[in-house]
């Protein structure tokens, strides 16, 4: 949602963290996919995971899950480029997540702050949250700085 943002009202924000993304499509995209889609569906059909997301959440998150099994659900056109940004830009990622990963290097030549959080994945602010706490607070001091 920030880089959506970011692009559309670029004059309204001072910079902008990113994790979670991915900027080019993966060659072995269809086979993530169907296993995302295969874990998904197993994950509605566990009666207490349901009863604990339906505690959490008050929006139907079914739904939403549901959006994700389309192949072409990923805005790979939105993660592929930063141009319409000038501001500041940190992405982090987490080692574990090789698509992820991918994208540091993918990005490192476009004037943007790299961040491969060790031991951690796709959920890399939960997973490391003292470090992706640490990596943020620095950017955001040297952003104020500017």
């Amino acid at each position: 949602m920030a880089l959506f943002f970011a692009k559309r009202y670029p004059h309204l924000i001072k910079s902008v963290t990113l994790s979670g993304i991915t900027p080019e499509k993966p060659g072995n995209w269809s086979e993530l996919h169907r296993q995302d889609v295969d874990m998904q569906k197993g994950l509605l059909e566990n009666q207490e995971a349901c009863q604990y997301f339906d505690g959490l959440h008050r929006s139907d998150w079914r739904k939403l899950i549901q959006l994700g099994w389309d192949e072409d659900w990923y805005p790979f056109q939105e993660t592929e480029s930063f141009k319409d940004i000038d501001s500041p830009i940190l992405y982090m990622v987490g080692e574990g997540q090789s698509a992820e990963r991918n994208g540091a290097l993918y990005y490192a030549d476009k004037d943007v702050r790299i961040a491969v959080i060790p031991f951690a994945a796709h959920l890399v602010h939960s997973e490391q949250p003292q470090v992706y706490s640490l990596v943020l607070k620095e950017f955001l001091s040297r952003v104020d700085g500017l």
